[in-house]
Parts: C-alpha cells; structure tokens; sequence
C-alpha cells in the first residue's frame, strides 16, 4: 500500500513538473500598468513580448519607449535583466519591480484581437485626473480611428501595426503622434504620446472596455 501510494505522489510530482516545463513565454505577452514614466508622475502602458530567440520586445509610453533586451524563463520565473516576473497557472503571481501596478499574462490570440472591435473610456492627460473621454475603433483592414473628448486624433483611418495578434503600435498625423495599443484581461491598455520633447507634450493613457 505504502509503495503504491509513493508511486502516486511520484507520478503526481513528475506532472506537476511538466506542466510547468511545458511553458512557452513566445505564446504569451504581458501587459499592464506602469506607475511612472522616466522617473515622472504619470502612469502608462508597457507590454513584454517574448521570442524563440531569448529576446524580449518591450515598450511602453505610447510606444516611445522601446528595447530589445534578453530574457530567461526558470523555474515559473521570466527575468529580463534585474526585473522579475513569477508565472504560477498561466497567471503572473508577483513582479519584484513595483513600478508595474498591474501585469497580464496573456496568451496571444490566433488572430488580430483588435479588427471591428470598439473601445470606449476615459484617458488622463499628462497624468492628471482629467477623465476626458476617448472612443477607438478598429475597421476589420488594421485601421483605427481615435477620438478624444470628440476631437480625432488619426483622421478618417490610420494604419496600425501588429507587433503580435494582441499588441499594435502605430504613428500618425503630422505631429508623429504615437500609440501603443495592447489587450489585457479583456480591456485595451492604451496610451499616445505626441510632442515629445516640446512645449507641446501631450500624454494620453487610459484603460478602456470593450463595447
């Protein structure tokens, strides 16, 4: 009986361990909020693409900020650099930086998360309370409309760009207006930067819903 029930927990323990062996970062991404940006007051959005390669697509603030840093994946922890995040059942458990208010573990969609979908809530600009109302649409031929407080921001269409099936960028208008448009827990992470470096800096970010 004792043998019997040593072998069960054997073979229990060597599930476990496979299941966990078994994932793949290049089939996810994770995406959140992050608390500041270049050491300011106004929160955003990041995203962390892995790939086949150990290296990591990263980039947050409307997608100005971008990097192409290494990644390794032990034992339920991705660590890029100094930063950890800890994955228990397809879940991020914990993040050692606390910078990152919110983080998604997401598997990528087999197809673009975005096309004839709409979005629809408020955005802070530069970090303020401001609640201004923003409404994206997506046409089902990678364009997007933005409209903030009933003011566009991209025309009649713009081109978005898939950097995966859950996370598009984008660069429009004269301004160079950036966007970074990532989809977690359901919701689309948005955030635009335009002006950077000007008397003209304007940051967007908001957490909108699907509607």
């Amino acid at each position: 009986m004792l043998l019997i029930l040593g072998s069960f927990t054997a073979c229990k323990k060597d599930r476990s361990t496979q299941l966990e062996d078994s994932f793949d970062p290049t089939k996810y991404y994770i995406t959140g909020e992050e608390a500041s940006i270049g050491g300011g007051s106004s929160p955003t959005s990041y995203v962390y693409c892995f790939f086949a390669n150990a290296k990591t697509y990263t980039t947050s603030q409307g997608g100005y900020n971008s990097d192409n840093p290494n990644y390794t994946y032990t034992d339920g922890v991705i660590k890029i650099g100094s930063l950890t995040f800890t994955i228990a059942n397809d879940v991020v458990t914990s993040c050692n930086n606390a910078n990152y208010r919110s983080y998604h573990l997401q598997k990528i969609p087999d197809a673009d998360a975005f096309a004839g979908k709409t979005f629809k809530g408020t955005v802070a600009t530069n970090g303020l309370a401001n609640g201004k109302s923003c409404l994206i649409k997506y046409t089902t031929d990678k364009k997007f409309t933005v409209s903030i407080d009933g003011f566009g921001q991209t025309g009649t269409g713009a081109d978005y760009t898939l950097q995966n099936n859950g996370v598009a960028t984008a660069r429009t208008g004269n301004e160079g207006r950036l966007h970074l448009m990532t989809i977690g827990d359901g919701k689309l992470y948005y955030s635009q930067i335009s002006g950077m470096g000007t008397t003209n800096y304007a940051h967007y970010y908001g957490v909108l819903t699907l509607q």
